[in-house]
């Protein structure tokens, strides 16, 4: 299971990377067109982790328990901390450039890999459980997979240098994907229905955090390629959600 957590997880993501190094060199066009991109997965994205989370009883309404405001904390935390980080690196601008540095791709990564962990978890839960596993249990889901760890990865290289270096991909994928082969076993040895929903409610503060991030690409005027870009990557997202749901009834 490892080793399938790794094809669907990992490779996808990395692939992820390969247009932001094909566009090396980053132009004016490219930056606005996957700047959109980024966020219109991310909104989307956001709204999955709110949902996940919720299976805590978020969502229930009152009389308010001990869960959710244990979730609502993490959601400011995850936002506050990640947002805490990035300005202590703000002072750095020999380590800045304009479109971004490792260090914030870094930060990217490791909110990415809370998310990560919380699905290491449900799966291996529903290894321990003898349950199909949701986000596998048929070739559509494990296709709608891999297109949300694709653009993750899409998403997080666009954080990276102008000229994207072997190291820092290296890096970013470690942060991101690992928390996923940890949790696996984590799940397995334990109830995750609580903790997983944890992590989710910390990743969408950092979701948070990365759509802030964004926001410097597309300052100066968000044009005709920067709204295409949104579109696009709000309808990749939004296609692979419907298909993962969709499939789980055949």
């Amino acid at each position: 299971m490892l080793g399938l957590g790794a094809v669907l997880g990992i490779a996808p993501l990395v692939l992820g990377y390969v247009p932001v190094f094909l566009m090396s060199g980053r132009k004016r066009l490219w930056i606005q067109f996957s700047a959109g991109v980024a966020l219109g997965f991310l909104s989307l994205f956001f709204t999955e982790l709110i949902d996940d989370s919720g299976f805590l009883g978020m969502s229930t309404g009152l009389p308010v328990t001990s869960d959710q405001l244990v979730l609502s904390s993490l959601f400011v935390l995850g936002f506050v901390c990640f947002m805490l980080l990035s300005e202590r690196n703000h002072s750095a601008k020999s380590a800045r450039s304009r479109l971004g540095t490792a260090y914030l791709a870094y930060l990217v990564a490791a909110g990415i890999g809370l998310h990560s962990l919380g699905e290491g978890m449900i799966i291996g839960n529903s290894l321990a459980s003898q349950v199909p596993i949701f986000e596998l249990a048929s070739i559509f889901q494990g296709i709608s997979f891999s297109l949300h760890k694709f653009l993750e990865g899409f998403t997080l290289a666009v954080f990276y240098e102008s000229q994207p270096r072997v190291k820092t991909a290296l890096i970013c994928t470690g942060l991101a994907s690992l928390p996923l082969l940890v949790g696996i076993p984590f799940g397995v040895s334990t109830y995750p229905a609580v903790f997983a929903g944890l992590f989710f409610a910390a990743g969408a503060g950092a979701v948070i955090f990365m759509i802030l991030q964004l926001a410097p690409l597309v300052k100066t005027s968000v044009g005709y390629v920067t709204l295409f870009g949104f579109i696009v990557g709000f309808a990749l997202v939004y296609v692979g959600s419907l298909i993962h749901y969709t499939a789980s009834f055949y």
